[in-house]
């Protein structure tokens, strides 16, 4: 009876946690959860007993509960960190080395363009630091600072082995296109297939992972044990976008725990400082509900009167202005929801006629939800599972279809899809914010809607908004962009993964000193 109970008890505070994306919960809030579901609490009293549920208390007595497995997560991620951090001294290169290889970087691979001090700083950072943290908005340099940091290294060390990873194949592969070296998935270098595994060691010296708020709690952990000591690992990423999908704020713990080094960029090099894009993303950033009118920028306010038929007939108009402008494969629209309402899979629909003039030969009709999707010749899809030839997320081109199924480019790699595969394709003319995580267009056009209200957050608008290159478009709703900037999405997640990190820095510190 106490096996079935302990089990019970694991997967209503796993399922507690799942609901906000927290590793930790306050006891309260989960006596809530189970009330709200008649679980007696008595089952959680008894895992407690034996492990498997685990109970804190702070220092202000507030009770927080979470499974073994999260805590034990968090534990590893901290250890690892602190010992690969201090436990075997990084070797020390002069500062003034350092700068005079990043003055021939400027010169050699830069077109002499001068690096902003902190992108500098970042240089210096990661030469003499076995793990730190890059982090900035976009167009703050991050890519430039990366290739600066590959080229010092390489100066210093020809033998050096360097490896670039991103959590998702998009993501990938965009920054093997902005650094010029090839770069895999984190999932691929750590050995993980689809189903789990302990992973593999990294045996390269410097380890690069991009996009990383993208890394929940259990990917990292996994990625910590990996973490040799002698090598260096460099966590880079935006803290403002949104947060992982699966449990935790890991980005957002290692730069608030000011244990671990990080650089912060806040030089803006994409858009001209002026540009109006760039002002609305700073707004968005500092949780101003207002966004200005530009030439690059564009805000669409609806009334909450507003039928769904008017605000979809408004993305289509404004969709048709912008491929025209820059091309289908130059411009997405974004939403929060794929399947809920107004839509990216109900919108897809439509876009369709308007991005495919492909209208005759033979299709594959495929039922998605309430919404029945047909695919044609040339429309553009998405993966939406992980599959050895493409990854989820992946955007490509149909070539063909056929009675024996639908024959898809990626990035010059041809990939069938049999009439049983169908339901991993999705049309790709419309996509949720987080899909589009990890990518760029010319021109992006965000839908949010007071219908959209329960996916709202500040990081999801700012995800949206920073996708863009050229021009953005925001349709939206008054209260909807007000819930949106006033909610902070890792906000609401609670972690114990900053405080472990700055207990195990104390015992490093007691052990090897500063």
């Amino acid at each position: 009876m106490q096996a079935t109970q302990t089990k019970t008890a694991e997967q209503v505070v796993s399922a507690a946690l799942a609901s906000t994306g927290s590793t930790w919960i306050r006891k309260q809030d989960l006596l809530a959860y189970m009330k709200s579901r008649n679980i007696s609490k008595d089952i959680i009293n008894a895992a407690i007993v034996i492990g498997k549920v685990v109970h804190y208390v702070n220092e202000k007595g507030d009770s927080y509960l979470t499974t073994s497995y999260f805590n034990a997560m968090e534990d590893l991620i901290a250890k690892n960190v602190m010992r690969l951090q201090y436990g075997t001294p990084c070797p020390k290169v002069e500062e003034q080395i350092i700068r005079s290889l990043v003055t021939e970087f400027e010169e050699n691979e830069n077109e002499g363009r001068k690096l902003h001090e902190h992108q500098v700083d970042g240089v210096i950072m990661v030469v003499n630091n076995n793990f730190s943290v890059l982090t900035g908005g976009p167009g703050t340099g991050k890519t430039t600072v990366l290739s600066a940091i590959t080229y010092v290294l390489r100066k210093l060390n020809r033998e050096i082995q360097i490896v670039f990873t991103a959590p998702t194949g998009k993501a990938a592969r965009r920054i093997s296109e902005s650094t010029g070296e090839k770069a895999s998935t984190l999932h691929k270098k750590l050995g993980l297939g689809y189903q789990d595994t302990e992973g593999e060691k990294f045996y390269e010296d410097v380890l690069f992972i991009d996009e990383s708020s993208m890394n929940d709690t259990s990917l990292t952990a996994t990625l910590s044990k990996a973490m040799m000591n002698g090598r260096k690992v460099v966590f880079i990423g935006d803290v403002n976008q949104l947060p992982s999908v699966g449990n935790g704020a890991v980005l957002r713990d290692l730069i608030a725990s000011k244990v671990v080094p990080v650089t912060m960029l806040t030089h803006t090099f994409r858009q001209d400082n002026s540009s109006c894009l760039y002002a609305n993303i700073c707004n968005v950033r500092d949780g101003k509900a207002e966004l200005k009118e530009g030439k690059d920028f564009h805000p669409i306010v609806l009334n909450d009167n507003c039928s769904d038929q008017e605000a979809m007939k408004l993305l289509q108009d404004t969709y048709a202005k912008e491929i025209a402008k820059y091309g289908r494969e130059n411009v997405v629209v974004l939403l929060p929801y794929r399947k809920k309402g107004i839509c990216s899979n109900a919108l897809n629909n439509r876009l369709q006629r308007i991005a495919n003039s492909e209208r005759s030969g033979y299709r594959h009709y495929c039922k998605a939800d309430d919404n029945t999707l047909f695919f044609m010749k040339h429309d553009l899809v998405m993966q939406l599972s992980n599959r050895e030839e493409c990854a989820n997320g992946d955007v490509g081109e149909i070539l063909d279809v056929s009675p024996k199924g639908i024959l898809v480019n990626f990035n010059d790699k041809e990939v069938l899809y049999s009439l049983g595969d169908l339901d991993q394709l999705c049309l790709a003319y419309a996509m949720t914010v987080h899909k589009s995580q990890g990518s760029e267009y010319k021109s992006v056009i965000v839908c949010m809607l007071n219908c959209h209200a329960a996916m709202l957050t500040r990081n999801l608008l700012y995800t949206g908004i920073t996708r863009a290159k050229k021009e953005c478009t925001v349709i939206y709703q008054q209260n909807a962009l007000t819930t949106a900037v006033a909610t902070i999405a890792e906000a609401s997640r609670t972690t114990m993964l900053k405080q472990k990190l700055q207990a195990c820095y104390l015992q490093f510190k007691a052990v090897y000193g500063e």
